[in-house]
């Protein structure tokens, strides 16, 4: 993977048309220790996958209070949530049918983790393979990326993070060009929510995540903002 200069605060923007719809987190993180995975947060994700199945027992995804924040982002776009689904909403169908959550390294099992319980869509991507300057705002015609799974993903009218060398995340997606892998130690994650969303909430998921990757990573925050 090829390493850049770490984007700064400074370096990423939101779009006027993207900020009349969205208020999205910010969360950088230095330090990280990433490795193919731990036992504890593997024995805490499997408790909180329990819990789940029983607290939304019977429930159809659709009768869940906690997933319409974030496809009220998904329609104000002109998205459909039901066909494109935010990450949180299918992490959380995925153990409502009885499934374990797949597990990938330690960094990504911690962030996947806190979007399901917090039902937030979280974009996680490696901080040193962003070209910065970037920009949050609506996707333009034709712009797609190749997600971590090799799927192409069109991103026309939808919400999407761009560098200087094209889209790499949305709020279903993170593509396989900053991906995070063992050898990452510098990371930036994506809060992305309506614009409605309290700041205390967003807040509550950024110190969550900065809990749960210092635990499980050894990581420090290096800046924590809301745009």
């Amino acid at each position: 993977m090829r390493k850049m200069k770490p984007m700064q605060p400074e370096q990423l923007k939101i779009s006027d048309s993207l900020r009349s719809l969205a208020r999205i987190g910010v969360l950088l993180l230095d330090g990280v220790v990433n490795g193919p995975g731990d036992a504890a947060l593997e024995k805490e994700t499997e408790e909180r996958c329990r819990e789940l199945r029983k607290r939304y027992s019977g429930c159809k995804p659709a009768e869940i209070e906690a997933l319409d924040r974030a496809r009220r982002l998904y329609r104000r776009t002109g998205v459909d949530p039901t066909r494109e689904r935010p990450s949180s909403e299918r992490l959380l169908r995925r153990v409502l049918k009885g499934h374990a959550l797949a597990k990938i390294n330690t960094l990504v099992d911690c962030i996947n983790l806190a979007s399901l319980e917090l039902q937030c869509p979280l974009g996680l991507y490696d901080l040193e393979s962003i070209a910065a300057p970037a920009e949050l705002r609506i996707g333009c015609p034709g712009e797609h990326f190749r997600g971590i799974h090799e799927r192409i993903l069109n991103l026309e009218g939808k919400p999407v993070a761009v560098d200087q060398e094209g889209p790499f995340g949305n709020p279903s997606y993170d593509s396989r060009r900053t991906r995070v892998g063992t050898e990452t130690t510098k990371a930036m994650v994506l809060c992305w929510t309506p614009l409605e969303t309290p700041l205390k909430y967003i807040r509550k998921v950024q110190e969550e995540l900065a809990r749960r990757t210092g635990q499980y990573c050894q990581a420090s925050t290096g800046a924590s903002w809301i745009i």
